[in-house]
């Protein structure tokens, strides 16, 4: 296929995918098809309307596609596409990554300011009993692991569900670095040998895990004051968390009753590194 044939899924390209507008992609393509060009011819080989045909070429020798040659009329032509577009590319990175230092400035300085507030309203008591409906997304696992950060005395976990998340990990290394109490029941058969090694690091700092065959409701609870439910089918995506201490309570008889069942992940999580080895 010809350039010629090709030229409105060019101009389509150029607008897309480099930001080009419209008549500038129109203008561009005109030069690379016809060469060097008058502003009039131009406004011909394009159908750009003419008040804006000195814009539009300003715009494209600013961006390094055009050479501007003096004389009267003036007369454009197109730089070598392989050095204009490579040139205006290196441009465009220049003024994001400016605009990205920007914004990073912005939100340190915002994040600052807010955590002033947020620490002034973080102990601000709720009532006791409240319900909240969310989906498990990166702010709630944020919520779930300063959760964790927080408990007084001790975090168990029934778990049903996928592996937990590198910010809730690295939320239980916190607890157990300060000697909290960790305890997990759940089925480790299915977990990769990298998830593995980590649940063995988590059993030596501290954390108890007993190996169980469970596909029933998975739960979280703060010290026996806070719930987090996750219903199945698992993955679930639908989360409730409720600061209800009678439902802690039962749901904690209930882990227990579990914790029972379980037996010491150590053994399992072992021999099942030696089958993967």
């Amino acid at each position: 296929m010809s350039i010629h044939e090709d030229r409105e899924k060019i101009m389509e390209l150029l607008n897309q995918e480099l930001n080009l507008t419209p008549y500038e992609s129109r203008a561009y393509t005109a030069l690379l098809l016809h060469g060097p060009l008058s502003p009039q011819g131009i406004n011909q080989k394009s159908g750009i309307p003419r008040p804006r045909t000195y814009d539009v070429l300003n715009s494209l020798v600013g961006k390094g596609l055009l050479v501007e040659q003096p004389g009267r009329p003036k007369v454009y032509a197109a730089v070598d596409p392989e050095v204009g577009l490579e040139k205006m590319m290196v441009d465009v990175e220049r003024t994001t990554l400016r605009q990205l230092e920007e914004k990073r400035k912005t939100a340190q300085k915002l994040a600052s300011y807010l955590s002033k507030l947020y620490e002034k309203t973080r102990e601000v008591p709720v009532e006791k009993e409240m319900v909240w409906v969310t989906r498990r997304d990166n702010a709630l696992i944020a919520r779930y692991s300063e959760a964790i950060k927080n408990i007084e005395n001790e975090f168990v976990v029934a778990n049903a569900s996928a592996p937990p998340e590198n910010e809730v990990i690295e939320a239980i290394r916190y607890v157990l670095k300060e000697k909290k109490t960790v305890r997990v029941v759940r089925s480790i058969k299915n977990l990769t040998r990298k998830q593995l090694d980590e649940y063995e690091e988590m059993i030596k700092l501290g954390e108890q895990i007993k190996h169980l065959e469970y596909d029933g409701l998975t739960f979280a609870i703060f010290d026996r004051k806070d719930t987090v439910l996750w219903f199945p089918p698992h993955p679930s995506k639908l989360t409730v968390w409720m600061s209800l201490p009678s439902l802690a309570t039962v749901l904690h008889n209930y882990f227990d009753v579990l914790w029972k069942k379980g037996t010491p992940a150590i053994t399992e999580l072992r021999r099942l590194k030696q089958m993967k080895a």
